[in-house]
């Protein structure tokens, strides 16, 4: 017979953290999702832009620069920060331009933020009133 070797607590321990980790990774993806209430613009902003929509799908580290630009641009009262995961201006009467991030960025798809930035499209302020 083999001699059986029980796990030690130290690496019980590291396998629950590791179990613990993945769950809050796979749950960290689902924050500023389609549906979620606080990052969705209210119902009366929250439908498709109707006039010409021009989306940049970009890296974050690029989505800053861009959003400082177009918010010097066009005399956005707004400041682009590092985290910055998107931003849309009004370009026209009947256009508008969002950039957003290429890819998911601290639980933010860019689906959502596109949602979001729509929002601003159709009026929503960005001070994110209900």
């Amino acid at each position: 017979m083999g001699i059986v070797k029980h796990p030690s607590n130290a690496h019980i321990l590291h396998m629950r953290l590791g179990v613990l980790l993945s769950i809050l990774l796979i749950c960290g993806s689902a924050q500023a999702g389609i549906n979620d209430p606080t990052w969705n613009p209210p119902a009366r902003f929250d439908f498709p832009y109707k006039g010409e929509l021009t989306v940049k799908r970009l890296p974050q580290a690029d989505v800053v620069e861009a959003c400082r630009v177009l918010f010097s641009l066009y005399d956005v009262q707004a400041t682009a920060s590092l985290n910055q995961r998107g931003c849309s201006v009004i370009t026209s009467k009947n256009s508008c331009l969002v950039v957003t991030v290429n890819k998911t960025f601290k639980g933010a798809t860019p689906e959502s933020i596109l949602r979001h930035e729509e929002g601003h499209c159709n009026g929503w302020p960005a001070s994110h009133p209900n």
